[in-house]
């Protein structure tokens, strides 16, 4: 790439836009970005095929109407559905400071808010959140997730704190970066610590919209702690739950939260 960039110049900032499969390959992208080659490196939030129908939908405004300012958002996905809720379940209004309790006590959630993610990563919204500040949370979602035991789980991390805890912690909303945790915090949340002390990280700005933003607020009011872990909440093998309902057929997470309700299995506590 650099025998590239010597030989054809580019004009003006050298900026760069991965597109293509490739470009969910957070190691590869962090590469390129730190070869110091290019100004600023740039991945669309889905840049496999996920993302083909929006670009063709950009490519036919720009053919009707030129360039136009879109109103569009990652949580753009379908809305949640109505469901009838297992027999058994209970339900109760819960307030975002109280999910933060829930978390702080180590108890996973799955969280369910508004409209899901488009692509192929949970950001908030189609969510099972947790601490990481037990190595034991790690495996306890990759067996509730069906996934093998060495499988990583990725923080999502308030964005103005995400400087102090990773390197180099700069924004990633969009979880395309790799992150290594600096080691005063390795050991303070070792759940989303991969084994080369690298992190997928999200972040998220604290004055978000996004709901998610608000608990990481409340959660680190109680803990100090400005990151949660975060998986999908999702069918193995299949895409994010549409409901509440669906979140408690599944069962293996005993709190789940949508929209302002929890719903509890009989023997779990709050």
């Amino acid at each position: 790439m650099a025998n590239a960039l010597q030989h054809h110049p580019l004009p003006g900032a050298r900026n760069l836009c991965i597109a293509g499969g490739c470009g969910l390959n957070i190691k590869w992208n962090s590469a390129l970005r730190e070869t110091g080659l290019f100004d600023s490196v740039w991945v669309p939030p889905f840049p496999n095929d996920s993302g083909s129908a929006i670009g063709a939908a950009c490519c036919e405004i720009v053919a009707q109407q030129g360039f136009v300012p879109l109103d569009w958002s990652v949580y753009s996905g379908p809305s949640l559905q109505a469901g009838e809720v297992p027999a058994g379940w209970h339900a109760s209004p819960c307030s975002i400071s109280e999910v933060a309790a829930i978390l702080a006590s180590n108890k996973p959630v799955v969280f369910l808010s508004g409209r899901s993610e488009l692509g192929p990563r949970a950001l908030g919204g189609r969510s099972i959140l947790a601490a990481a500040t037990s190595p034991e949370m790690k495996d306890h979602l990759n067996e509730i997730k069906f996934r093998e035991h060495f499988r990583p789980v990725a923080p999502i991390c308030l964005e103005d704190r995400a400087p102090d805890i990773f390197s180099p912690g700069t924004p990633d909303p969009y979880m395309l970066f790799d992150h290594q945790t600096k080691m005063p915090w390795q050991d303070k949340v070792p759940a989303v610590v991969h084994l080369d002390g690298s992190a997928r990280l999200q972040t998220i700005s604290r004055n978000s919209q996004h709901k998610v933003a608000e608990v990481l607020v409340e959660y680190e009011k109680l803990t100090g702690i400005p990151l949660l872990c975060n998986t999908s909440a999702n069918y193995h093998g299949r895409g994010f739950f549409p409901s509440a309902a669906a979140a408690c057929e599944w069962g293996r997470v005993e709190h789940v939260w949508c929209d302002g309700m929890l719903y509890r299995k009989p023997s779990a506590t709050a």
